[in-house]
């Protein structure tokens, strides 16, 4: 074996070694092409790097092997892009690795922003088919324009670096999320699912299959939450054909590819993306994937019968409609599941009640159309009867309260019902304005309503600013109506003046008492008056720290902590720890020394970015390069003076950019160690939730617990944050090498 093939064998080895198990076939089928003798060689060290039974010098030497391939050739192709590229782009560090190139941070010199480079491998990049590829994927990716995909900006060849470059998203893959929480709440899995069905069914509106949709190709953006769909790598797009694909070449990821795709049928088409993102809902809701066997040579040949565990049968909290829609998706005929993602679109809008996003369009205007059309008919009906009027007035006056209540009826039917039956018509038309805060029918209100999660006293002062509005009209026009007719006997008049009075004191009072409660709870002005006569649409301001946490609904003696604050993550687990079984005392010690580090951590990082925010900002980058401008270029008639000022503002602008790069770094490492800290809250509420298992038999979801808290502890050790007597933690299992993906997971 000469060198130049030990090298490939190497390079192949070391890309494998840094994926999951379920990824390694998949990658190893494109990397080896038809070269078995290559995948042989490769399988064989794989085998014996990963074996129980392999031995632990062996291992050692080929995961400290490739720890070092990859280190040499990341400094070796970065080195080569700040080459062919620097001029345009300063790059930051690697993020990102596939089996077609890597994918580095960098800055944007011109326009001061974060992107994302994806580089072509050299060693493919003298294929002429690995060009072609790269190309198509770069079209592809750059006719979809849509929130829920990853944008590209330009794509290019410098010195023979073929590249391009996507924006930047800054948060974690939903694999990464998946690690350290195992399952999401099925609200936010809803949420998440519905955004990747709108996005590919504008893929799929635009003649592209994307074929290999996973948990590692999902970003999900740090600053709003949305999901992002990346890495059309192996697409298939109508406008460009599928020349670089052949029947019976299986592409793709076993653990997510549907049965056609799994058999090599050229026909794949957009039913097999959504068999793929069903196959992704169910692993976000149950915490596994939806088949039984989970070896990747099993699922590469599954047959189109075998069917998936129901959902309901592993995630028995999920709604049984939200568990219908996603087995559908898993349907093994894909005549049977969703025709197209428009369809399944609908379908996840239907479920857990309608809202105003999902609405159709032509249905956006109904929310709020009944109690406008009663209150049009009671007032008019109101004036007919309750004053002096002739027969035919009154008349006039009836047709006139009936107008508006027969324009909601020819209003719907005119539109249609688009699926949804004529309880559900008349619950969305009876919806509240936007804007109320006061009582309403619980059946009628807004499926995000928030009426149910406010606190007592806010309930209270808002009946009875309901009732305050009610009944002082209703006495008054009631009084009127009886002294029109001349029914209103001598000192009556008494009695609607003191019913009057007992109705404003008693409305007064309970407000005056709500207002106390909210100041005793330390609410400002502001925040009183949201939390007691605000509107309860779910809104931002809902989500501020002292206004959630007295909306967070209780879980047994522990309300769950708010999801963007650190310091409420330690105060669940404090109150989390003490329902763990006494025997797990170990376990509980470790993770509230640990969250406690791991908070410390994250305020000392917030400290420095704030910092950093104040004397890197984006107008001191501004005013630097206005002032370098304005200095111009070195002239023979210049001074002394001028040169070395120009020399100082170019170092000082040099300094802001390193510092603002400093800026990005701590921001991910802040953001890795709430990743961390997060996952803890969940893997021990899991641990709290789980019945109980046999004498003697370990519990899962405690070694899920002792292997991330190892996690964790290794994390702090690399940051230096760890103090000596909780560096190591005996007996526990080394956590998973698995990479923090910040950015585009290729």
């Amino acid at each position: 074996m000469n060198a130049e093939r030990w090298a490939r064998i190497k390079a192949v080895v070391a890309d494998a070694m840094e994926r999951p198990l379920a990824d390694r076939a998949s990658f190893l089928d494109r990397a080896c092409g038809d070269d078995a003798a290559l995948r042989h060689e490769a399988d064989s060290l794989l085998v014996a790097g990963d074996g129980a039974d392999s031995i632990p010098q062996m291992r050692e030497a080929i995961a400290s092997a490739t720890k070092a391939m990859t280190a040499e050739r990341d400094s070796e192709a970065r080195s080569f892009l700040e080459t062919a590229l620097g001029l345009q782009y300063e790059i930051l560090r690697a993020i990102g690795r596939g089996g077609m190139g890597d994918v580095y941070l960098a800055r944007e010199r011109a326009l001061e922003r974060l992107v994302a480079i994806k580089v072509l491998r050299p060693d493919l990049a003298a294929a002429p088919e690995s060009r072609e590829r790269f190309r198509r994927e770069a079209r592809i990716a750059a006719q979809l324009t849509h929130p829920n995909i990853l944008r590209l900006h330009t794509f290019g060849e410098v010195s023979g670096v073929w590249y391009f470059v996507m924006g930047y998203v800054r948060g974690e893959a939903l694999a990464e999320r998946l690690r350290l929480e195992g399952r999401l709440a099925w609200p936010e899995a809803h949420r998440i699912l519905s955004e990747l069905a709108d996005a590919l069914e504008w893929a799929h509106r635009h003649g592209v299959v994307h074929r290999d949709i996973k948990p590692a190709n999902v970003l999900l953006d740090e600053e709003t939450g949305h999901a992002v769909l990346a890495d059309f790598g192996i697409s298939k797009s109508a406008a460009f054909g599928d020349s670089l694909t052949r029947t019976g070449v299986v592409m793709g990821t076993p653990d997510y590819m549907s049965p056609e795709q799994a058999l090599g049928w050229s026909d794949v088409d957009e039913r097999s993306d959504i068999f793929s993102l069903g196959a992704v809902a169910y692993t976000m809701l149950a915490g596994r994937g939806p088949f039984a066997s989970d070896a990747p040579s099993e699922l590469r040949y599954r047959g189109p019968l075998q069917q998936a565990t129901p959902l309901q049968s592993v995630a028995p909290s999920v709604p049984e409609e939200l568990a219908s829609v996603v087995m559908k998706c898993l349907a093994s005929d894909r005549d049977e599941r969703w025709r197209d993602a428009r369809t399944l679109k609908e379908a996840l809008a239907r479920v857990g009640g309608l809202s105003s996003e999902t609405l159709p369009e032509s249905l956006r205007d109904l929310p709020s159309f009944a109690p406008y059309a009663a209150l049009w008919a009671f007032a008019w009906s109101a004036i007919a009867f309750l004053t002096l009027r002739s027969p035919g007035e009154r008349a006039l006056l009836l047709l006139i309260a009936l107008l508006v209540p027969i324009g909601l009826v020819l209003h719907v039917w005119n539109v249609g019902r688009h699926g949804l039956g004529p309880l559900e018509l008349a619950r969305v038309a009876s919806w509240p304005p936007e804007w109320w805060g006061m009582w309403w029918p619980r059946a009628l209100r807004r499926p995000s309503d928030l009426w149910r999660r406010l606190p007592w006293p806010a309930r209270a002062s808002r009946v009875a600013l309901s009732a305050f509005f009610v009944a002082i009209p209703g006495t008054i026009v009631l009084r009127q109506w009886f002294a029109e007719r001349g029914r209103l006997a001598p000192g009556s008049d008494n009695w609607f003046i003191m019913a009057e009075g007992t109705i404003v004191l008693g409305s007064a009072s309970v407000i005056a008492a709500a207002l106390w409660w909210a100041r005793r709870r330390g609410l400002s002005t502001a925040e009183s008056v949201r939390v007691l006569f605000g509107a309860t649409t779910a809104s931002s301001s809902w989500n501020e720290p002292k206004i959630a946490r007295l909306l967070a609904p209780a879980v047994g003696r522990v309300r769950p902590p708010d999801r963007d604050a650190p310091a409420d993550h330690l105060r669940a687990i404090g109150e989390l720890l003490p329902l763990l079984l006494s025997v797990q005392t170990d376990v509980s010690a470790a993770a509230a020394t640990l969250a406690h580090r791991v908070l410390r951590a994250i305020e000392q990082r917030d400290e420095e970015l704030g910092l950093l925010a104040r004397d890197a900002s984006a107008s001191e980058l501004d005013r630097l390069s206005a002032q370098l401008g304005t200095l111009g270029g070195d002239a023979p008639s210049e001074g002394r003076e001028r040169r070395e000022l120009r020399e100082l503002v170019r170092h000082q602008l040099e300094v802001v950019r390193r510092m603002r790069a400093r800026h990005e770094a701590l921001s991910q490492q802040r953001a890795h160690l709430f990743d961390l800290l997060r996952g803890l809250w969940t893997q021990l509420r899991a641990a709290c939730d789980a019945p109980a298992g046999a004498a003697g038999t370990p519990d899962p979801t405690i070694e899920r617990v002792r292997a991330l808290c190892a996690e964790i502890a290794a994390e702090l050790e690399k940051e230096s944050e760890m103090p000596g007597n909780v560096r190591a933690i005996e007996g526990w299992p080394k956590p998973a090498t698995a990479a923090h993906t910040t950015g585009p997971t290729i």
